[in-house]
Formats: structure tokens, C-alpha cells, sequence
């Protein structure tokens, strides 16, 4: 395990007599937490059990609501839970453009709808790095069907049925 950057060693360790030396073991980002995003961050961690469970409501409306149409992934079991930050729908039989255009339309009557994650092989740096998407079928078959719908926790009912109703 690798401290915060990609060192070998964390601040504390380096001021150990003579073990100073250090190694960067992979390019990774130094983001150091301010004491105000400290101060936010816990704050918000009192409010998240009622976070987590209105978006858990949420969610369940959509599952609810959609699967007929589209294809969702469980958010919870007996052995897990997620903390519901997004959700996905994948419609089944729907191709690249026919996704692009559900999306698109969608747009037109206020629900901004996205999709997560674009293959990495789609983007130009991976691409130019020589990865090719034709060498990742499973990926790219789940990319051009899916679609991500708004979830957020201030999202309110009328808000979900008409992202549903869309």
C-alpha cells in the first residue's frame, strides 16, 4: 500500500532517524485535504444515514418503476449495500445511436441523463496508447446500452416520477 502520492513512504515515516530516503512508485496526484473540506466533510458525514436512505428510496422507485423495460443493477443484498451515488439502466437490444438518441430526447424534456463510464479505449489518450475497443467486446457491448438517470439526494418525488415517465 502506497501513501497519498505513489511513495513508498508517508510524511511521518520519512522523519524517522536516517529513513529519509523515499521511493515514487508510480505518477499518481498529491491532493491535500484543507482543514475547511475537513470541516464540510464532517458535517456531512452526520447527515449521510439520512443521505443514503433517501437516495436508497429512490432507487427502489426506480427499480420499481423500470424493470420491465431495462435491465438494473442490484444496489443491495443481505451481504452488501451500496451508498446508491448512480444509477444504471441498461436496455436491452438498443444499439450506440439508439441509446445517443433516448439520452438526447430525454434532454429535451428536462431529465439530464449521462452514461458512466465510456470504455477507456474510446478516449483519445488510451487510444493513441494503442488500445483498440474491438479488443474489449464485453465493455463495449455494456457502454452502448446503458444509461445513467439523475439520483441525487435533494431529488424529490415528482422529480423521480418524471425522470421515470421519460
Amino acid at each position: 500500500m502506497y501513501s497519498l502520492h505513489g511513495q513508498t513512504k508517508d510524511a511521518l515515516a520519512k522523519t524517522t532517524l536516517g529513513a529519509w530516503e523515499y521511493d515514487i512508485v508510480l505518477p499518481a496526484y498529491k491532493c491535500n485535504m484543507t482543514d475547511i473540506m475537513a470541516a464540510i466533510g464532517l458535517a456531512q458525514l452526520e447527515r449521510y444515514p439520512g443521505l443514503l436512505k433517501r437516495r436508497e428510496e429512490l432507487v427502489l422507485r426506480y427499480q420499481q418503476a423500470l424493470g420491465d423495460i431495462a435491465e438494473t443493477l442490484p444496489h443491495f443484498s443481505d451481504d452488501y449495500q451500496s451508498c446508491y451515488h448512480m444509477f444504471f439502466v441498461r436496455v436491452p437490444n438498443l444499439t450506440l445511436e439508439q441509446r445517443n438518441e433516448v439520452i438526447v430526447r430525454m434532454a429535451e424534456k428536462g431529465v439530464s441523463a449521462n452514461v458512466h463510464y465510456k470504455p477507456l479505449p474510446l478516449l483519445s489518450a488510451y487510444r493513441n496508447l494503442g488500445f483498440d475497443i474491438a479488443d474489449y467486446p464485453n465493455a463495449y457491448q455494456l457502454y452502448q446500452n446503458e444509461i445513467t438517470l439523475p439520483l441525487f439526494s435533494t431529488m424529490t418525488d415528482e422529480q423521480c416520477l418524471h425522470v421515470i415517465e421519460t
